[in-house]
């Protein structure tokens, strides 16, 4: 009886180890099925770093850049006088987002002590981050 509980455990080891695997490196029957899990797991946890009563902005960071990098983006934040939380940023008086190369979202608003013209933010974004603009 011992020997069957081991036997079964082993194989229900060695099955979620495959399904990890195959989940982390696409399908390779071509039904994406591993893809749609990594992107859907990757958009359910984000965190953001809401800076916009100093800076005009705040950020959203998501998927392996916001794994690899938790414990930096929690604790610097309020540090750059910003608060932390995980959620989006908020959506009021955004005048556009800037996509940076690591992932992250900066989005730009028109409101407040430090409020961004889109023309501003627009030349920001892709000239000193080197991001892809999306003007809303």
């Amino acid at each position: 009886m011992l020997r069957a509980i081991l036997c079964i455990t082993s194989m229900a080891v060695a099955l979620m180890a495959c399904d990890r695997s195959s989940a982390s490196s696409g399908n390779a029957g071509g039904d994406n099925g591993g893809a749609t899990r990594d992107a859907s797991a990757s958009r359910q946890r984000i965190g953001s770093c809401d800076r916009a009563p100093s800076t005009g902005t705040c950020s959203e960071y998501s998927g392996a850049y916001l794994v690899q990098n938790e414990i930096l983006l929690t604790s610097s934040c309020a540090k750059l006088g910003g608060t932390f939380v995980y959620a989006e940023c908020p959506n009021t008086s955004v005048v556009g987002s800037c996509t940076l190369s690591t992932g992250e979202v900066r989005k730009f608003y028109g409101t407040g002590s430090a409020a961004y013209e889109p023309e501003r933010a627009h030349s920001e974004c892709e000239g000193s981050y080197r991001g892809a603009w999306r003007g809303l």
